[in-house]
């Protein structure tokens, strides 16, 4: 008998090392979320954020759900709100409807909720991110199930997860201001610069999974549907899109996307032909914005302060039930002059 616990105790080394080890490398800071690293490896912002606001709920009374575009919207800039910017990678609605909905079975209501949609949210089936350690959602059946949380950790038990190592080796991370930005007010990307060479660039856009239309309409329209239910204030918006980018994905439907947008709910639009999205200081490639253009999108929308050409361009123009048919046909005629 005694051999026989041996042999297990041998057999089972190499899991306990495995285990004992990612708990120590931890290279998208699940296990260490309450004192996160900058790694070189993207975190997992999804489930860390959610984490973070479960325990620090008191501190903000809105939030700013959309993808990595997003991160470069300053939310400590907005008037009158405590608002904390929930970006994560690839950010999807049906995502952010998730985690509002774990926040309010805990009794989190936020006040004002923002969200950013774009490209990313249009095309990106969620199904997708199951399987993507830096994109797993935070599990939402957790909250009444604690099997389905450790079930979502153990898969950070990987030993995939030590091709990271050398990558951690050769990183020089500034802890302190990571740290900094994701716990005051989650905008981690603030500040952050990208060298791009304009002259040979290609378009960084997400993976074309054609998740449909409908489905995305339906997601958002859930959003919409859960805040009303709870009284929460919904200010939705586009990104403001590279136009290598949002013209490659007018190509595939986005004009149409957002003209079925226009007629679930009002918007206000950054999209289009326009002097910012056009201009290459604006970006940090042509996926990304830089924070001052995040700035002109809280002036248009808090502040009510824009650019009288530009939003003549359509850049911070507020799409509503009244004026959607002229605004889609402005889109169209900026495609097809």
């Amino acid at each position: 008998m005694k051999k026989f616990f041996c042999n297990i105790l041998l057999l089972s080394l190499p899991f306990i090392f495995l285990v004992i080890f990612c708990l120590f490398l931890d290279p998208y800071n699940v296990f260490h979320y309450k004192n996160i690293c900058d790694n070189g490896i993207e975190p997992n912002k999804n489930y860390i954020k959610m984490r973070h606001i479960l325990d620090n709920y008191a501190s903000f009374d809105s939030y700013l759900f959309g993808s990595s575009r997003v991160a470069f919207i300053n939310v400590a800039d907005i008037p009158g709100l405590h608002c904390y910017n929930m970006t994560y990678s690839a950010g999807l609605p049906r995502e952010h409807r998730e985690n509002l909905e774990v926040m309010i079975k805990k009794n989190i209501i936020p006040a004002v909720v923002l969200m950013g949609v774009d490209d990313v949210g249009c095309y990106t089936d969620p199904k997708a991110h199951h399987n993507q350690l830096i994109r797993m959602p935070y599990p939402a059946d957790a909250v009444q199930n604690n099997t389905v949380y450790y079930k979502f950790l153990m898969k950070y038990i990987n030993p995939d997860i030590l091709r990271s190592i050398p990558i951690i080796i050769s990183h020089k991370g500034d802890n302190l201001t990571f740290r900094k930005h994701f716990y005051e007010n989650g905008g981690a990307a603030v500040g952050l610069s990208a060298k791009t060479n304009w002259a040979n660039v290609s378009v960084d856009s997400p993976p074309f999974h054609d998740y449909g239309i409908d489905n995305v309409i339906a997601d958002i329209q859930s959003v919409i549907d859960l805040c009303n239910r709870n009284n929460i204030k919904l200010i939705l918006f586009t990104n403001p899109l590279h136009i290598l980018t949002y013209q490659q994905t007018v190509k595939n439907g986005y004009i149409d996307f957002l003209s079925r947008l226009s007629e679930i709910t009002d918007y206000y639009n950054f999209s289009g032909i326009n002097d910012i999205t056009t201009n290459n200081d604006n970006y940090h490639e042509t996926s990304h914005y830089k924070v001052e253009t995040g700035s002109l999108i809280i002036d248009a929308i808090f502040n009510h302060k824009i650019d009288q050409k530009l939003l003549s361009q359509g850049f911070g123009y507020y799409v509503t039930s009244e004026n959607k048919n002229e605004f889609i046909d402005f889109l169209l005629n900026q495609r097809n002059p």
